[in-house]
């Protein structure tokens, strides 16, 4: 038995799929933009700590590095870790938005620990503090928390006073109250701006 073939209805089928797979290729490349993460504060105004800062886009990372005069102590770990959805921001226009979260974790520094014959390592955490630019929440805009370290992390922590670390940021800060100085990763990241 021979099967006719029909040569503008198989044009017409064929048109209709290629059109359709091409309007679901573009409806896949068009993802919704991902929408800004905002901090979050519980009842009596402390910041909430994002269950998720450990998957932060990593700033910048730094060993023995302190603020403080005064005979050195044990050098730490500092590794910065940005918001995701706030690098983002920064990475396209240089500027850090409201709403951007920092996250800096204090690790010890440790060394012989077998397999490995030279060098040092972070190990024990030894405190979480986060930088937070929100002017709703405060009007100069930033403000620095601290959720502790090796005898447990709070889920949530009050601002810190001015003084202890907004007047430095504000003093020393390359960028809008970030050392952006320490952070290189994140430097790198930004459109370079004009002189």
């Amino acid at each position: 038995m021979a099967v006719r073939f029909n040569l503008p209805a198989a044009c017409l089928a064929a048109c209709f799929v290629a059109t359709t797979f091409a309007s679901i290729g573009k409806a896949g490349a068009q993802s919704p933009r991902t929408p800004a993460r905002m901090p979050r504060y519980d009842k009596t105004g402390g910041l909430q700590l994002p269950a998720d800062y450990r998957q932060w886009v990593l700033a910048g990372s730094s060993k023995g590095l302190s603020y403080s005069a005064g005979e050195p102590g044990m050098e730490m770990f500092n590794v910065t870790l940005m918001e995701p959805t706030a690098y983002a921001y920064f990475a396209q226009t240089g500027t850090f938005r409201e709403g951007t979260m920092l996250a800096l974790i204090l690790q010890r520094s440790d060394e012989q620990v077998v397999p490995a014959r030279r060098g040092t390592f972070a190990s024990q955490l030894h405190g979480l503090d986060m930088a937070v630019k929100d002017r709703s929440h405060r009007p100069e805009g930033w403000s620095y928390y601290a959720f502790g370290g090796a005898n447990g992390i709070q889920k949530a922590a009050t601002a810190m006073p001015m003084e202890s670390c907004y007047s430095c940021h504000a003093e020393h800060a390359k960028r809008d109250n970030v050392f952006l100085q320490f952070y290189t990763l994140l430097a790198e990241a930004a459109p370079a701006q004009e002189p």
